[in-house]
């Protein structure tokens, strides 16, 4: 599985990793985990800097706004996203179309994202 999900319950915390071609059937696949799971309150640490999109950016808008109609009256957590060279335009659209309301910032290292998402604090 190209996106694969670890979560830390105790804080409140999940981490996505995605390796390999990402397609908007594997973004769907993982919007379902996090929705069986009841994770959209918790903080979230999306690496995609080992995948290789395979989605438009047209897809990935319209993945997103799919997305934010869905979440409209869902408290989200805050997302860092964490992006390599080929992915970086794409982890930037990402990001400006899921923001709406909650706290959403792209970064080049994990460390980075971390300590960024450890100073937004999460739906109670």
């Amino acid at each position: 599985m190209p996106l694969r999900l670890t979560v830390y319950a105790p804080d409140r915390l999940v981490i996505g990793v995605a390796t390999d071609a990402v397609t908007v059937a594997d973004l769907a696949d993982f919007l379902r985990q996090l929705s069986e799971g009841e994770l959209h309150r918790f903080r979230k640490i999306i690496d995609i800097s080992g995948a290789r999109p395979d989605l438009t950016p047209e897809e990935l808008a319209t993945f997103g706004e799919g997305l934010r109609l869905s979440l409209k009256d869902t408290p989200r957590g805050a997302m860092a996203i964490v992006t390599g060279d080929q992915t970086g335009e794409l982890a930037r659209l990402f990001s400006g179309v899921t923001g709406d309301g909650r706290p959403v910032d792209v970064f080049r290292s994990i460390h980075e994202a971390r300590r960024w998402l450890n100073t937004n604090a999460f739906p109670g």
